[in-house]
């Protein structure tokens, strides 16, 4: 599952894979999909598991923005990293709805319209 949030965590890009996919290749086929949604886009904010000058590149290519990888701090212990609990935060409203907190879904695309449905009722709970 890969999820294109906005700096207040709200979704603007879904996308769910096999598990045979890497998650570069997911991240590149999301924004590929979603290529007229992020014209405005500056700077992508990613993991350090998108590191590397082929996906910046790719990304750059597609989308017109620079990739900027937020990498975990040195020490071993638990400390908050500014930016990448964005996605955190919305990975953890999505896992409030029941049917979410396990993938028992046979079809992606049924996945997909319940993580929807997630954040929508997000919404609905704050407006």
């Amino acid at each position: 599952m890969r999820l294109a949030v906005d700096i207040l965590g709200l979704p603007h890009g879904i996308h769910a894979t096999t598990a045979d996919f890497t998650d570069r290749d997911g991240a590149i086929e999301l924004a590929a999909i979603n290529a007229g949604k992020f014209e405005s886009v500056e700077t992508v904010l990613a993991g350090s598991a998108y590191s590397g000058e082929s996906f910046a590149e790719a990304i750059k290519g597609l989308v017109d923005a620079k990739v900027e990888v937020v990498k975990r701090n040195e020490a071993r212990m638990f400390i908050v990293l500014p930016k990448k609990w964005i996605v955190e935060r919305s990975f953890g409203w999505a896992d409030n709805c029941r049917r979410l907190w396990k993938v028992c879904e046979s079809r992606l695309g049924t996945f997909c319209q319940m993580f929807v449905m997630s954040f929508i009722s997000v919404l609905l709970r704050r407006y």
